[in-house]
């Protein structure tokens, strides 16, 4: 009897943990929800929030950095986007333009690392925009050289923020 005593009453407690895991709702455990700043790209089948940018020129090119932490300049997790200033409004195929010359794309998580020195896009377009108030408009719609697909709108991103 004294081995069972404590053999049931580990078998009691076992079923009461079991019994307030299956009683909870799993609407517990869900992250809090909330609209990004900046709208959600795209990496593979992933929607993924941007919560901050940095928008950036340079000679040549208009540049937009991307991602979904807080802090863009020291983010580990990022997509940049750039495109020649001589063909800002203009929609850029990507598969008849140069990477790196016409336009920039680079994109890293924890995971993934694509270098736009490696490998161009393999298809898709990017079109970027600036009116004269600074507001610059980002379309990208791409394929990356395995396939993974890309993508990210926004039509008021501010060069102020």
């Amino acid at each position: 009897m004294r081995i069972i005593k404590p053999i049931l009453k580990e078998l009691w407690l076992l079923i009461a943990l079991l019994a307030t895991i299956s009683c909870s709702t799993s609407e517990e455990y869900k992250p809090q929800t909330h609209q990004p700043r900046y709208n959600y790209f795209t990496f593979g089948s992933e929607e993924i929030p941007v919560e901050s940018i940095l928008i950036s020129e340079d000679d040549s090119h208009l540049i937009v950095k991307i991602s979904p932490l807080e802090e863009v300049l020291t983010a580990t997790t990022y997509a940049i986007i750039g495109v020649h200033k001589e063909l800002l409004g203009k929609d850029i195929d990507v598969s008849l333009r140069y990477h790196n010359d016409d336009y920039i794309f680079a994109y890293e998580d924890p995971i993934y690392y694509f270098s736009p020195t490696l490998r161009p896009l393999q298809e898709g377009r990017i079109l970027m925009d600036r009116n004269a108030a600074g507001t610059v408009r980002l379309e990208v719609d791409v394929k990356l050289y395995d396939g993974t697909p890309f993508s990210y709108r926004h039509l008021g991103l501010r060069l102020a923020e």
